[in-house]
């Protein structure tokens, strides 16, 4: 299994590098992919700070991604942080995950970001 960097995802997504973005292309849909929760993460970043995309637009982009036959990654937790990341925009994408990651087992966080405190959920707590 091939474990992807966000360069190659971003190629991939973007089509903005023919040459690059046509073997990222190849790659992801010819064999099996393994996307990491910190490399979406950063391609989130790069999306959202760099390119100007915004968080509807990224959502549904970012579902079709790992939802691919055959990438494989934590789809529900990454799911669920995108549907919070494009529905709070006073959250940012890594808020959005280690809130939703709490939830999912059972878990609080402790924070003194006021947003996330807001935000975030009743699981979301001030030390």
């Amino acid at each position: 299994m091939n474990s992807l960097d966000a360069n190659v995802i971003l190629r991939f997504l973007l089509d903005d590098v023919p040459s690059q973005s046509a073997k990222a292309a190849r790659l992801i849909t010819a064999s099996q992919c393994y996307i990491s929760d910190v490399i979406l993460t950063e391609v989130v970043f790069v999306l959202e700070k760099l390119k100007g995309f915004s968080r509807p637009d990224m959502a549904i982009l970012l579902k079709q991604l790992i939802g691919m036959q055959n990438v494989i990654c934590n789809q529900g937790l990454l799911e669920m942080a995108i549907d919070l990341f494009s529905s709070k925009k006073q959250l940012s994408f890594p808020d959005c995950y280690v809130a939703v990651e709490a939830s999912l087992s059972g878990d609080k966080v402790i924070s003194f970001d006021k947003e996330l405190l807001k935000h975030g959920g009743g699981h979301i707590l001030e030390p």
